[in-house]
């Protein structure tokens, strides 16, 4: 089956990004501006880096330190080599990812986007200097596209959406091409982050309600690949999509999928709140934390990964919850 909308996994209403503006006035100020010039992010080819989202009542906890923190890979504690916060974490090179237009599938999915993309232009004021926006997109007929590359003028972001949303190689059905031509789209992502010599971290965004399947050990083969890259996957889902409750044979809702695989998460979001939802999604990967182990063997197998609250932080930090994702892939030659 292919691909089209999606039961998420965060619902976000209005009342809850008015507490985050309120609460980020500080933060919006801080993710727009650029990194002091003596700050160095931290990049080696056998240096593992985990981006840890810290999350205290829906909102970004930045008073961690490095002691705070436990790793274990496959379940054994490794030591922490370096720790980054804020500012001085990696640049984003955020992706946007859309499905074309099909026919009878005008209102669900990447077409309720269409003509509205606009409507996220608020959200990205909170790009710092040295983030970069880019455009992808897939249809159902095969066609599997690098529309922008990584670039810092954000003016070209909604024209080049739109054009990708108008296309009319979508089809009528779902089908084994069209989840092909997702995983090309992907791989295509993937083979332009390990050609970037500064290695920022792509941020998958789907515009897209995700009434998906995929072969389970297809869609982790994909995973495991943006696993390698340090890629982290999020969604936008507009509300009036349907959902879809089960899929014999195969992995349901693929993008959810891979955003719970690498870190990220869905938001289920309305026009009204395309931009709140954004900027969520922004924030957070703008005050993360980065911490950097060193493996024990750079076997390119998926590996799982678990990072904790020291005991000790427990009690200090109450109420605080970390997100990252669940499994790495080491990889000799490439920064993750």
């Amino acid at each position: 089956m292919g691909l089209a909308a999606f039961p998420i996994m965060k619902s976000v209403s209005i009342p809850a990004f008015v507490l985050l503006l309120v609460h980020g006035v500080a933060i919006a100020s801080l993710a727009q501006s650029a990194p002091p010039p003596e700050i160095t992010f931290h990049s080696s080819s056998d240096l593992v880096l985990v981006d840890v989202i810290a999350l205290k009542n829906g909102l970004p906890d930045m008073t961690l330190q490095r002691d705070d923190f436990e790793i274990f890979d496959n379940g054994h504690r490794v030591a922490i080599k370096t720790f980054d916060s804020g500012a001085q974490t990696r640049p984003l090179a955020v992706w946007f990812v859309v499905q074309c237009k099909m026919d009878g599938w005008e209102k669900q999915g990447s077409a309720l986007f269409a003509g509205q993309t606009s409507l996220l232009k608020p959200g990205l004021k909170d790009l710092t200097a040295y983030d970069t926006v880019a455009v992808a997109h897939w249809c159902d007929n095969g066609d599997a596209k690098l529309d922008l590359l990584p670039t810092g003028n954000i003016e070209d972001v909604t024209a080049v959406l739109e054009r990708a949303l108008a296309s009319e190689n979508g089809g009528k059905f779902h089908d084994r091409t069209g989840e092909l031509a997702l995983q090309n789209t992907l791989q295509l992502i993937v083979d332009h982050t390990h050609s970037l010599p500064n290695k920022p971290v792509p941020v998958v965004i789907f515009l897209y309600g995700d009434y998906s399947g995929m072969p389970r050990k297809e869609a982790d083969h994909f995973i495991d690949e943006l696993l390698e890259t340090s890629a982290m996957a999020f969604g936008l889902k507009d509300s009036r999509s349907p959902g879809m409750w089960w899929l014999p044979g195969e992995q349901k809702e693929v993008a959810h999928y891979i955003a719970t695989e690498t870190g990220g998460r869905y938001l289920k979001v309305t026009p009204e709140t395309y931009a709140a939802g954004l900027e969520e999604i922004l924030r957070q990967l703008h005050f993360r934390y980065e911490l950097g182990f060193k493996p024990e063997a750079l076997d390119g197998k998926r590996h799982a990964l678990n990072v904790k609250l020291a005991d000790a932080a427990k009690n200090k930090h109450k109420g605080v919850r970390l997100r990252s994702r669940p499994d790495y892939v080491p990889s000799s030659g490439d920064t993750r």
